[in-house]
């Protein structure tokens, strides 16, 4: 893990990246996000977030959309960053809540839940596994992503209930798909990855926001995992990222950042090769996310990919 002077170091030379390629940021907090007196705070919230990713309880993070951090069940389950103060009322709530359920319990045996097996008891709000920061920017999201990998860490998705609804409906036409050949299709080997993929292509705007023609923050988390070689693992329980078996070399931001420019993330037309990125790694499909309206620009493109982890 980088001590502060070393963290700042690094980011100070990555600056002008990030104004350039996040201008929006400015837009969305007034003019702070040019002015260095500011910057150096966004840098020293970052780095707080980042030395915090070492002492996360459970050494794994939760990715997913913004309903996450203010589900009550995943905040009293997961706990909460919260390295440089809680972001949302919600989450707040959801903290309070929390804590109250866990006095009114304690002394009592608890059910051990899937997430939790060692039945450890996670504090609601610092070291969580659920981003929650005041003073958000994306090098502080950067710094979850780097801390975290850095740690070896390891990354699952959480679900909203809308997606849940929509990996219902998944699992349920594909049961009906296979029990054309098999009367315990849930047993089918095929089943699972079946699911997986057909859940990801009908949620593709967990990706991409349709609205602004824009890639979502979970997405550039999930090129940032690709780029620092986690596999993926796609389960009956959920979607999973385990960091390289091998003693690969501690991510830098500077790879995350610059390796984002070089693909040309953040200017308009990059969606097909985003999902290209995404497709590869989720599904080892380079054409298995892409938008209809992209598919001539993937045309006479090989379909290449990597085995995928179902488990």
């Amino acid at each position: 893990m980088l001590q502060w002077r070393e963290f700042k170091r690094e980011i100070d030379a990555l600056v002008t990246i990030y104004r350039q390629d996040n201008a929006w940021v400015g837009q969305w907090k007034g003019c702070s996000w040019d002015h260095d007196y500011h910057m150096y705070h966004y840098i020293r919230a970052a780095y707080l977030l980042y030395e915090a990713t070492a002492r996360n309880e459970l050494r794994y993070v939760l990715l997913g959309g913004t309903g996450i951090r203010k589900s009550r069940e995943y905040i009293r389950q997961f706990g909460v960053t919260a390295a440089n103060g809680i972001q949302d009322p919600e989450t707040v709530e959801g903290v309070r809540r929390a804590d109250r359920f866990r006095a009114e319990q304690a002394g009592q045996p608890r059910a051990q839940a899937a997430a939790n097996p060692d039945d450890r008891v996670i504090p609601a709000q610092g070291f969580g596994s659920i981003l929650s920061e005041q003073r958000w920017t994306p090098i502080l999201n950067d710094a979850l992503i780097i801390g975290a990998a850095t740690a070896r860490h390891e990354f699952m998705l959480a679900f909203e209930p809308y997606e849940l609804g929509i990996l219902r409906e998944c699992q349920l036409s594909i049961q009906d798909q296979l029990r054309k050949r098999t009367p315990n299709p849930t047993q089918d080997e095929a089943y699972w990855p079946m699911v997986w993929n057909r859940f990801f292509k009908f949620n593709k705007n967990m990706f991409w926001d349709a609205r602004w023609n824009i890639p979502r923050v979970l997405t550039r988390e999930l090129i940032g995992l690709a780029r620092f070689g986690y596999q993926v693992r796609l389960t009956p329980l959920g979607v999973g990222f385990r960091p390289p078996a091998n003693e690969a070399p501690d991510p830098t931001f500077a790879t995350y950042v610059r390796g984002l420019r070089n693909m040309r993330f953040h200017e308009p037309g990059a969606r097909a090769r985003i999902m290209e990125e995404l497709s590869v790694f989720l599904l080892g499909d380079s054409h298995a996310l892409c938008f209809r309206a992209d598919e001539h620009l993937l045309a006479g493109r090989p379909n290449v990919g990597h085995p995928t982890q179902f488990i």
